[in-house]
Order: C-alpha cells, then sequence, then structure tokens
C-alpha cells in the first residue's frame, strides 16, 4: 500500500495529530516517513518596521529544527524509519503548498499526510490554506488530520495514540 508517507509539519496541534496518523499508517504498512518543515521568510510579517528579519528567519529555522527533532525522537520510539527536512529559502518556489508537493514529488511520496485547522470564512482569506493549496497542486493521495479539542478546555487534542 503506502511506502513513503510525507507528513508536513509545523510545530502545531494539527501538524501533531498528522505525525499521529503517519505513525499509524507507517507501523501498518511497513512505510518510511520524511517529515518536513518549510520555513516560510516571504511571510509579510518578516518586512514589519523595527523586526529583523535576519533575526526571524534564524528563529524559524531554530523552531523548524526543534519540531523535526521532535518529530525524529517520536518516529524512532514508534520503530518508523524515517528521515526529517527543513526547507529553506533556496528550496521554496512560490509558496508553502508548492513547496510541500515539490517535496513529495522529488522524494516520490505516495502519500502525503497533514495537519488541518478547518478555518473557514474570513479566518481562511485572511491566514489562507496550505492543505487546500497542497490538494490542489498534486495528484497524491493527502490525508488531512483535523485538530479537535474538547468543549471548554482550549486544548488541541489528538484521538490517536502510538
Amino acid at each position: 500500500m503506502y511506502q513513503r508517507i510525507l507528513v508536513a509539519l509545523d510545530g502545531g496541534a494539527a501538524s501533531e495529530t498528522a505525525l499521529d496518523h503517519a505513525i499509524l499508517l507507517a507501523r501498518a504498512t511497513g512505510a518510511e516517513v520524511e517529515g518536513v518543515f518549510v520555513v516560510d521568510d516571504s511571510s509579510p510579517f518578516l518586512d514589519v518596521t523595527g523586526l529583523d528579519p535576519v533575526r526571524l528567519v534564524e528563529d524559524l529555522i531554530t523552531a523548524g529544527e526543534s519540531v523535526l527533532s521532535a518529530a525524529a525522537t517520536r518516529l524512532d520510539r514508534a520503530g518508523v524509519p524515517h528521515a526529517t527536512c527543513l526547507l529553506g529559502k533556496h528550496e521554496i518556489q512560490d509558496d508553502i503548498a508548492t513547496t510541500i508537493v515539490a517535496e513529495a514529488n522529488g522524494w516520490q511520496a505516495d502519500l502525503i499526510v497533514m495537519g488541518s485547522h478547518g478555518r473557514s470564512g474570513a479566518r481562511r482569506v485572511i491566514m489562507g490554506s496550505v492543505a487546500s493549496g497542497v490538494m490542489a497542486q498534486t495528484s497524491l493521495p493527502v490525508l488531512l488530520a483535523r485538530q479537535w479539542s474538547e468543549p471548554g478546555d482550549g486544548q488541541a487534542r489528538s484521538d490517536v495514540k502510538e
């Protein structure tokens, strides 16, 4: 079935849920997982007056390395063969979605797993949707793992356990 699963990670609760699903699928099918973090240095917030764009990109790289290290630890504990990939400025072609699809194609993934916040309306227009962009640009199957929370607790939870 699946032999190479690319999981897009951003450090948020939805991407943690996506990693949960990637681990389950990889264990069930014997697949290898590649965890990917995209450093988006084209974001408009980098142009905000008073902020050092070089420092912000350095902080994004550090955050990405931390997310990938934590994912590698979880994949190791689960016994899943894996690789991680921090994609920075020279890899970004247009936007995050395009970069994820290009990496999936280059790595010859046969499934993309990613989190979805499930935003709609104005919040989706303002914040965009990487998941929608990936689905529009790829012919690969895409598994979207929704972030959900218990009513009133404010904490995102995953229903998948290692």
